[in-house]
């Protein structure tokens, strides 16, 4: 008779790839749309700039409970896929509530808890690929490819189709591709069983973990990967503003989008290939030298292609230090606290300190202008001289065990 073996043992290499490849092609589709063009949306609704960067960080902040909140409870129960779709069919009523808002505490509060649900869908994901695609022998940078992807033919499509509809139907395509995000959801392939560990709870294990997650070298390469991210604060909040009062049209917008994803894809295809050369040490360092250079440009540029090639830099601010920090979670934070890691890490970096520089570029943009992105190449500079106090005083002679 033969041994019943679980979905994820009987699934070749090639088919989980698949299935993940296309899963991530469907999943953030909705961000394509929302990142660029949610301030259009809000400013149709009547917001005043200020008002629309406050919205716009809030629904950052709210990572800082929901990605860690969710996270934890996967970590604890087990069951990372029920967390996952359970968190993206909320997140697809909610948003489908939030199309109806018309004012501003309104959309705050129904925003705060769409984004609140949706935090921790795309992070437990990439935790899940990360772990599986070394487990297979699939190089993770390809697979992650493919939700740059979406992102991509969710901005240009959108840009292009806002020529033509009003501002106020942003959200109602935003709406709609959440419910694509869903069905990515279901399309994951399954997951190794692992059953939940009650050793969590122990409160030898909770210090262990606190002191891990907070006092430890991965405390210092979490600070510098979250300040390359925070640095994009600006961008998210108000580049759609500003390139809109340097003549663009959504479509435009939308290119110039597809330009920072063209520019990480290419990264993400040859990603295992560059780890290998330089390391994911060596890697954060690069891609905060490329987060100061391109946010000291971008404070000056007003040209179209000069801008154009300033987001081709999008390889390097963000790609190479988002690829540093899920392999370094992968190599050194030990299995049962990775969901916990990778929410922390948005929590912190895509929440916390995220909405903060977000909240501040609507008042310094009033003020200062296209000026207002020295400020993030100034945050970007802070975080490139804590990586190299990583590379040059903690690796390789502080390591810590991944043991579990």
């Amino acid at each position: 008779m033969r041994r019943w073996r679980p979905p994820f043992e009987t699934m070749t290499a090639r088919a989980f790839g698949f299935r993940f490849s296309l899963s991530y092609a469907l999943l953030v589709i909705g961000s394509g749309i929302q990142l660029p063009f949610l301030p259009l949306w809000l400013g149709a609704r009547g917001l005043s700039v200020p008002q629309i960067s406050a919205v716009v960080a809030a629904l950052m902040l709210v990572r800082v409970i929901g990605a860690p909140l969710f996270a934890t409870i996967a970590d604890y129960s087990g069951n990372r896929t029920l967390v996952v779709r359970g968190c993206a069919i909320g997140a697809f009523v909610a948003y489908g509530a939030l199309s109806l808002m018309t004012t501003y505490p309104l959309i705050m509060g129904v925003g705060m808890a769409a984004a609140l649900l949706f935090a921790p869908v795309f992070p437990l994901i990439e935790g899940f690929s990360v772990d599986s695609a070394s487990r297979l022998g699939l190089d993770y940078g390809r697979l992650r490819l493919w939700a740059s992807l979406s992102f991509l033919a969710g901005s240009v499509v959108s840009g292009a189709m806002l020529t033509l509809l009003p501002a106020g139907a942003t959200m109602y395509l935003i709406t709609a591709a959440q419910g694509v995000t869903v069905l990515a959801t279901y399309i994951l392939p399954p997951e190794p069983p692992h059953a939940p560990n009650p050793r969590h709870t122990s409160a030898l294990d909770l210090g262990d973990a606190l002191k891990f997650l907070f006092a430890s070298r991965f405390t210092v390469f979490l600070l510098a990967a979250s300040l390359a991210n925070c640095s994009h604060g600006v961008l998210y909040s108000i580049s759609a503003l500003h390139w809109t009062t340097l003549g663009f049209n959504t479509f435009d917008i939308g290119v110039l989008w597809a330009a920072a994803i063209i520019g990480e894809v290419t990264l993400f295809f040859f990603s295992n290939r560059v780890l290998r050369s330089v390391g994911v040490e060596r890697m954060l360092c690069i891609g905060l030298f490329g987060a100061t250079m391109r946010w000291a440009g971008m404070s000056v540029a007003t040209n179209f292609y000069v801008i154009f090639a300033l987001q081709l830099l999008h390889a390097i601010s963000f790609a190479t230090a988002h690829l540093s920090l899920m392999h370094f979670i992968r190599l050194h934070v030990p299995p049962k606290l990775r969901n916990t890691a990778q929410g922390l890490y948005t929590a912190i970096a895509g929440g916390l300190m995220l909405s903060s520089v977000s909240y501040v570029s609507g008042p310094l943009y009033a003020r200062f202008g296209g000026l207002t992105f020295l400020f993030t190449a100034g945050l970007a500079a802070l975080g490139l001289g804590v990586a190299l106090y990583n590379l040059v005083k903690l690796s390789p002679r502080v390591r810590f065990a991944a043991a579990t």
